[in-house]
C-alpha cells in the first residue's frame, strides 16, 4: 500500500498529471461540428491538488494560452474571431518559438496575471510546470517527426475595423498544444478549409538541405536540454513548497452542514468555462 502511494505521488510529481489530462482531451471531428477549446487555466485545473478556491482565478491564465475553434468561430489566447472575418490561416514551424528566453517571458507573465490568493506561489509552480511539461512534449515529439511536418495553423489573419488586415499569433502554449495534439492542429486546418479560409504555410527560415536540417536538429536538441533543465529545477522547488489545503467548512459552520453549490460563470458565447465542469470523468472538469 506504501508503495503504491509512493508511486502515486512520484507520477503527480513527475508531470504526469500533464501528459494524463493532454491524452485524454477528446479529438475534435475534422471539421469540428461543435466548439473545441483547452487552456493553461483548465490544464492546471486538472491537478489533483488544485483547490476550488485556487481554480477560479486560473480562468485570468486563459489569456495567455488557449486554443478554441469551431463552426462559428475561431481564435487563441482568449480572442475569437468569426470565420467570415478570417482571411487565411498560416502553417508556421512551431518549434521556432519554443525558446528558453520564450519561455522566460512567460513565466514572468504568469507571475505577473495570478493574484494574491491561498496557496498563490504553489499554484505558479504548477502553472509553470504545466507550462514547460506541454512545450518539452512538443520538442521530444520533433525527434521522431520529418523535418518538413512540424508546422501548426499558429497565426489568423483576419478583416478588423474597416476592413483593414490584422494578424493574431498564437501564444507559446497555445502553439506548443497544437504541435503536441496532432488531431487538434489538424481539425483546425480542416475546419478553416471548410469555410473557405485559404491555409499557406510561411516562408521556411535557416534555409534548405542537409546542413541547415542538421543545424535545426542541434538547435532542437539544445532547447530540449534547457527546457528540461528548467522543468526539473521546477519540480525541485515545487517539491519545497506544501500543497494548498482547501478549507472544508467556513468558521462556525455547523460540521454536517452541506456546501452551498459553486456558481458557475459563463463563458464566450455563454458556454460554461472549462474550470466549471464537475464531472470527474469530463477532461476539462477541476
Amino acid at each position: 500500500m506504501g508503495g503504491r502511494i509512493g508511486a502515486g505521488r512520484a507520477r503527480v510529481a513527475s508531470g504526469d498529471w500533464v501528459h494524463g489530462t493532454l491524452d485524454a482531451l477528446p479529438a475534435p471531428a475534422a471539421p469540428a461540428a461543435v466548439a473545441w477549446e483547452f487552456s493553461l487555466g483548465a490544464l492546471v485545473c486538472r491537478h489533483p491538488k488544485v483547490p476550488a478556491i485556487t481554480a477560479r482565478p486560473l480562468r485570468l491564465l486563459d489569456g495567455l494560452g488557449a486554443v478554441r475553434f469551431g463552426p462559428e468561430t475561431v481564435g487563441f489566447d482568449g480572442e475569437d474571431i468569426p470565420w467570415e472575418k478570417v482571411i487565411r490561416l498560416t502553417l508556421h514551424d512551431a518549434f521556432a518559438s519554443m525558446t528558453t528566453a520564450a519561455l522566460d517571458t512567460e513565466v514572468d507573465r504568469i507571475r505577473d496575471v495570478l493574484p494574491p490568493l491561498p496557496g498563490r506561489k504553489w499554484a505558479v509552480t504548477k502553472v509553470v510546470e504545466g507550462l514547460l511539461t506541454v512545450v518539452l512534449a512538443s520538442l521530444e515529439q520533433a525527434d521522431d517527426r520529418r523535418l518538413d511536418s512540424a508546422e501548426v495553423a499558429c497565426e489568423i489573419t483576419y478583416r478588423g475595423l474597416l476592413g483593414r488586415e490584422k494578424t493574431l499569433r498564437a501564444s507559446l502554449f497555445a502553439t506548443a498544444l497544437l504541435a503536441r495534439q496532432t488531431a487538434v492542429a489538424d481539425s483546425l486546418v480542416a475546419t478553416a478549409r471548410a469555410h473557405g479560409v485559404e491555409v499557406i504555410a510561411a516562408v521556411p527560415e535557416g534555409g534548405t538541405g542537409d546542413a541547415a536540417a542538421a543545424e535545426r536538429i542541434r538547435v532542437l536538441r539544445a532547447r530540449t536540454d534547457g527546457v528540461s533543465a528548467k522543468l526539473r529545477a521546477q519540480r525541485e522547488q515545487a517539491a519545497e513548497i506544501a500543497p494548498p489545503v482547501e478549507p472544508t467548512a467556513a468558521a462556525g459552520s455547523a460540521p454536517n452542514a452541506t456546501p452551498a453549490p459553486a456558481s458557475r460563470t459563463a463563458g464566450p458565447h455563454g458556454a460554461a468555462h472549462p474550470s466549471d465542469a464537475t464531472d470527474p470523468t469530463d477532461p476539462f472538469a477541476c
